[in-house]
């Protein structure tokens, strides 16, 4: 009788050592897995923020020029047909050259007084945009990168802004404004099978993914107000 008790404690034993091992042997493997899961995205996050930020200081270098040209800044101060006419030959030109959405001219209330889409039922002409950050930045002498959904369009884009300056160089007349497609910036992003790569805005509000049925989804709770 003793014999068989302890022959069923030794298996119980046995069992249950088996058991615990196998545990701590998952347990170890689990988390090995999710540490080089975690550094894995990290390396690649870094290096899609990388490529975006160059990305996107690279795409400032065309509304910067364009912001130079003194047939935008006689538009802005003299705002007679023929000036403004010459303004939008320029922006039709760069639009484009560059293949952007729309580019346009705004002055110092935030105004559109010129732009490439002016035929177009959206036209940006005679709409104030002055709530846009990247109207906003530009005045202050301050070049922007701003991505937002259209009011107009209701299409998303990336907003590149420059202020044009008065002859003397002290203060912005207005600014110059290129709105480019979001899809260059959706192709840096992580396209692995079964990899959820997404650019969100502070709201944890998803703008731009490698799979559209992420975007406009918030990732974490949001407030009424927010």
């Amino acid at each position: 009788m003793r014999l068989r008790v302890f022959v069923l404690l030794l298996a119980i034993l046995t069992f249950l050592s088996a058991l615990i091992g196998g545990y701590v042997h998952y347990t170890s493997l689990r988390n090995a897995f999710l540490a080089e899961a975690e550094k894995r995205a990290q390396t690649v996050t870094s290096r899609i923020r990388r490529q975006l930020s160059s990305y996107l200081a690279e795409q400032l270098k065309p509304v910067r020029v364009m912001a130079g040209l003194p047939e935008f800044r006689r538009a802005l101060v003299v705002g007679d047909p023929a000036s403004l006419d010459s303004a939008n030959r320029l922006l039709d030109q760069f639009q484009t050259g560059l293949g952007a959405d729309v580019c346009y001219l705004m002055d110092p209330r935030g105004k559109t007084v010129a732009s490439s889409n002016r035929m177009a039922p959206d036209s940006f002409v005679g709409e104030n945009f002055s709530f846009r950050p990247y109207f906003q930045g530009a005045m202050r002498s301050t070049p922007a990168t701003y991505m937002a959904l259209g009011t107009k369009s209701g299409k998303r884009g990336v907003y590149y802004s420059y202020p044009v300056l008065s002859e003397s160089g002290l203060a912005p007349v207005g600014i110059v404004v290129i709105k480019a497609s979001i899809i260059p910036i959706e192709e840096k992003l992580e396209t692995s099978v079964g990899v959820a790569t997404l650019l969100v805005d502070p709201h944890g509000i998803v703008f731009a993914a490698n799979d559209p049925k992420w975007l406009y989804k918030s990732l974490w709770p949001l407030s009424e107000e927010e």
